[in-house]
């Protein structure tokens, strides 16, 4: 997933490794990165809960889940922005379907899409209508199954 901003984040820590033992799944295993738990409490249906990678360089959100052929569906991957931001995703070299949900600075979800594989140029840009600070990727269908919509609140621990 390209992304074309980014901001450093602080590295996981105990509770993360804890997690990854625990979990025993990262969407990437190819990037080292900082872990957490994201948990989206949606009206529609029972909470969603995943360990996330948090993808903190400019590399490494760039990488995003490019290549990623299969993953479980309670793992994901989260991207945070220092101010709230309008930067389009796309699917570049990205193999499997993914939802998307973008979050504002009162977390709480702006919007979201399912977003489709592109291994060609030009591929489709999933823009939100409104500024976000964070968003968070994972399996095509898992929103809709959780009646996950905008307005439902997003946490994030690391």
């Amino acid at each position: 997933m390209v992304l074309l901003a980014v901001l450093g984040l602080a590295a996981c820590g105990a509770a993360c490794a804890h997690a990854r033992t625990r979990t025993g799944a990262v969407p990437n295993p190819s990037l080292d990165l900082p872990q957490g738990n994201l948990t989206i409490a949606g009206s529609g249906g029972p909470e969603l809960s995943l360990h996330v990678q948090i993808a903190q360089t400019p590399q490494s959100q760039q990488k995003g889940l490019m290549g990623v052929t299969k993953m479980p569906d309670h793992v994901g991957m989260a991207f945070l922005f220092g101010e709230s931001t309008s930067t389009a995703f796309w699917m570049k070299d990205t193999l499997i379907p993914l939802d998307i949900a973008f979050w504002d600075s009162k977390s709480r979800i702006a919007t979201t899409f399912t977003m489709t594989p592109c291994t060609a140029n030009p591929c489709h840009l999933y823009q939100p209508a409104t500024p976000y600070v964070g968003s968070v990727e994972m399996n095509a269908g898992l929103l809709a199954a959780r009646g996950i919509k905008a307005g439902d609140r997003v946490t994030l621990t690391r």
